[in-house]
């Protein structure tokens, strides 16, 4: 009866390891209309703006310093640093999202960027909008996760600047973070970014681990049962 306990305690051991294992956070997206504020809250994680780099000041950069910690880096297709042109909001007569105060937005020609989050990006938003009609895309990479692999596809234009807001879902114990967006439109900008790096606040164990550590009670236990041979 005990070793046949043991059997279906081990198969359960390795199921759980086998399914758990394979298990991943996701990433959430959310769009915003053209006018429309950022949130302060996204997927329940309190958001901080970035800073105006500099009200009198642009020029080309290829990272954006987080309020938090850490930077934005921009990078091309080709993994490249990619400079940027940096402005002001309030500074074009192409850019309407709803927001009172001005902000940076980073402008480009090229259509193809990723943006390199900071480390422990659980929530990143941002807007996007060109000087004409156009159609892009999106995507977003995560640490423990697949991601957003399907594109997301959007319109923007001169009046129309959608929002977006991307957050992990960490609801099953898991601790992913954002890694990368990227996007592709042509012709454009993107500007006005929020973000939350909070750390991780889990403590739920790896699910590959706890199964481990359940093997090997498991072991010790059938070890402890097998007879001894009498010499």
């Amino acid at each position: 009866m005990t070793n046949t306990i043991l059997k279906a305690l081990l198969t359960s051991i390795v199921t759980t390891a086998l399914f758990s294992s394979a298990a991943n956070a996701g990433l959430i997206l959310e769009q915003y209309e053209s006018n429309t504020a950022t949130p302060d809250t996204i997927g329940g994680y309190s958001m901080t703006d970035f800073d105006v780099f500099n009200d009198n000041q642009s020029g080309n950069t290829s990272t954006a310093t987080s309020p938090l910690s850490g930077a934005l880096t921009f990078t091309s297709r080709s993994g490249d640093l990619l400079n940027m042109t940096r402005g002001l909001a309030d500074s074009t007569n192409w850019w309407v999202n709803g927001e009172t105060s001005d902000y940076d937005i980073f402008t480009t020609s090229i259509n193809w960027v990723t943006i390199l989050l900071p480390e422990n990006t659980r929530a990143f938003s941002f807007n996007v909008s060109s000087n004409m009609s156009a159609r892009g895309w999106l995507t977003a990479t995560e640490t423990d996760g697949v991601g957003i692999e399907n594109k997301h596809y959007f319109g923007l234009s001169a009046s129309n600047t959608p929002g977006f807001g991307i957050y992990t879902d960490n609801s099953a114990g898991q601790c992913s973070a954002i890694k990368s967006v990227t996007i592709d439109p042509f012709e454009w900008g993107v500007g006005n970014f929020s973000i939350n790096n909070d750390p991780c606040s889990t403590s739920v164990p790896e699910p590959a681990t706890a199964a481990l550590l359940g093997l090997g009670l498991a072991g010790l236990l059938l070890a402890r049962r097998k007879p001894k041979h009498v010499s």
